[in-house]
């Protein structure tokens, strides 16, 4: 009888030891294939998606969740490739789901950022640049330098692509601290949108050499596509250096190898560029033909975007459908148990009863909440009021002390003189304390009531430059805003005014002189973003963690420009106010970005 039982228990042990074995090699098998599928992504897109799919399979049958979810992912990214945005977003919102149901966070990222590729694929950059940033925010948390590398290269790559070279810049940067030998095979990508920004900023000789990276690069890993716009771009910048005959050859292996890989897209650009190479040499029949044909592929590729926007929107109109119809079965199905609830009268009486003692819970909860606030804005009121004391009296009592010693003639109009410009940074130091309480008290009274409208945001950046003309010619900054004259935006326009004159005059105190001030705005999906980015001192991360919620504090400028710390904290009340939010990137030594999001109702 033992014998029987210790091979019954040897026989268990060996079949789960067996199971196992098996679900770790349909994981390696799926992990080899998947491998496979991104190596083959921009060359060879259809051999990539026959891996995904046969992925996507082996993961069905094991009937694992996470592998289901990274296989779609897979699937959708090869259609993108392919130029199948439809089905490629199906895909992706497939996988996205099913990440989010299960707290796939790490796919979910990845679908984010896929789905980010689909809109830029489409022509729809700003819209683009919302989905990476909302992938790069949860690769931050979770510390992918992979997938932070290649986000902050696709961000760069988007602004590029909209002529924001300085956000494009930014970006770039930040995907270079990323860059790893570990996936190498993909450095000519980045390699090159460096050269392309560099070319289209005047930089020829940085964008030669980043060029050379990108051949060899690209050349090593056998990157096709890498291979033939750099080839189009060095044509391009040959041609700019008078490199004339250089120029022709680079734009002839560009469009041979775009010939081969029948994508409408390469052979569209490289034509252009093999046009304007044989023109340069006189040779005007083969420019013409080129030139023909360039304008026959533009028509193709024109269509590709118009339909790639016609199918997300038809995606879109059949989604919506879907989601009304899952809204009317959640209604019929609540309807059903609200009327087996009536018959069950008892059921009624004890959720009601649960109501009542949630809703006092609520209540009390709120009371609290509404007692800690009263608390905080008094405790922020008697730091103002100490405040205001202090800085009041000293220049006041200061500035006093010279005028009464004139008076009496203790000093004399020469004596007095190297006094005066002291005597006006303390006024002018004043001044602004006051301005600074009266929008605050303002504020206090007025409470939530503001008054919102639509206006242009580039006018009242084009009068905040000219207020602040002084303070910019002092310190020798310069102001560029990248503000559509028809970004427009639904909030109090007064309120936003004082918001972005304290952000701005927050980048000069802290900027060294020579440098610049960046506003830049853009549009999301649901919201209209303004950045205010400079090139000063930055901050330590120890500050930025509490830059909004640790009190009224202070630091002198880089020309020891003093300042009373009220100028964030009504930045923050009024962001709330509107709405909105408000938050802050920096680097020591590097500058800063101060980032206002506006929910708007009008897009």
């Amino acid at each position: 009888m033992k014998l029987t039982n210790h091979i019954l228990w040897i026989m268990l042990l060996f079949g789960v030891l067996i199971s196992n074995a098996q679900s770790a090699s349909v994981e390696e098998k799926i992990s080899e294939l998947i491998a496979n599928c991104d190596s083959l992504l921009y060359d060879k897109p259809q051999q990539s998606l026959e891996f995904a799919l046969e992925a996507n399979k082996l993961a069905n049958d094991a009937k694992s969740d996470s592998l289901i979810a990274l296989t779609l992912n897979r699937i959708g990214s090869a259609h993108w490739s392919l130029g199948n945005q439809m089905i490629a977003l199906e895909k992706i919102q497939a996988s996205l789901q099913m990440s989010e149901q299960n707290g796939f966070e790490s796919i979910m990222a990845k679908n984010l950022g896929n789905i980010g590729n689909v809109y830029a694929s489409s022509g729809l950059g700003l819209d683009a640049i919302g989905y990476y940033k909302s992938e790069l925010e949860i690769q931050k948390k979770l510390k992918d330098n992979f997938r932070l590398f290649a986000i902050n290269n696709n961000i760069g790559k988007a602004f590029l692509d909209l002529s924001y070279y300085d956000s494009s810049r930014h970006y770039l940067i930040a995907a270079s601290k990323y860059l790893n030998p570990q996936f190498v095979h993909l450095h000519s990508i980045f390699f090159f949108n460096q050269a392309e920004l560099s070319f289209k900023e005047g930089n020829l000789e940085k964008a030669d050499s980043l060029l050379q990276l990108t051949f060899a690069n690209a050349t090593k890993f056998e990157s096709k596509r890498g291979i033939i716009r750099a080839n189009q771009l060095q044509a391009e910048l040959d041609r700019k250096l008078g490199r004339k005959e250089k120029a022709l050859e680079h734009a002839q292996k560009a469009f041979t190898m775009s010939k081969e890989s029948n994508v409408k897209e390469l052979i569209f650009i490289a034509s252009r560029t093999l046009s304007r190479c044989y023109g340069d040499l006189n040779q005007f029949k083969e420019a013409y033909e080129k030139e023909l044909l360039h304008e026959r592929y533009m028509d193709s590729v024109q269509n590709i975007a118009m339909i790639n926007e016609l199918e997300l929107l038809s995606y879109y109109q059949r989604l919506f459908q879907m989601r009304v119809l899952e809204s009317k079965n959640t209604i019929n199905k609540q309807l059903a148990e609200q009327r087996q609830l009536i018959i069950q009268g008892l059921v009624v009486a004890l959720v009601i009863a649960a109501v009542l003692i949630a809703i006092i819970v609520l209540v009390v909860r709120e009371l609290g909440s509404r007692k800690r606030k009263l608390e905080k804005l008094n405790a922020f009121k008697a730091k103002i009021f100490a405040i205001v004391s202090h800085d009041l009296k000293s220049p006041i009592q200061s500035v006093s002390s010279v005028i009464e010693m004139f008076n009496e003639k203790l000093i004399s109009k020469e004596e007095i003189e190297p006094l005066l410009p002291e005597v006006k940074e303390k006024t002018s130091n004043l001044m602004n304390l006051l301005n600074n309480v009266f929008l605050w008290a303002e504020g206090q009274m007025e409470g939530e009531n503001f008054i919102k409208e639509q206006f242009s945001l580039h006018k009242i950046l084009e009068r905040l430059e000219e207020e602040l003309r002084d303070r910019l010619d002092e310190k020798q900054i310069k102001l560029d805003f990248e503000c559509a004259k028809d970004f427009y935006l639904n909030s109090d326009p007064g309120i936003v005014r004082i918001l972005l004159r304290n952000l701005i005059v927050n980048a000069i105190k802290f900027s060294h002189k020579n440098s610049s001030v960046l506003v830049n705005c853009a549009k999301g999906k649901k919201t209209k973003v303004v950045e205010i980015i400079d090139e000063g001192v930055g901050m330590r991360d120890t500050v930025l963690e509490s830059l909004f919620t640790g009190g009224l504090t202070t630091t002198d400028g880089t020309a020891g420009e003093k300042g009373n710390g009220l100028g964030l904290a009504l930045c923050y009340d009024f962001v709330k106010g509107l709405g909105g939010e408000i938050e802050a990137e920096s680097e020591l030594g590097k500058g800063s970005v101060f980032r206002v999001i506006f929910k708007d109702e009008s897009i």
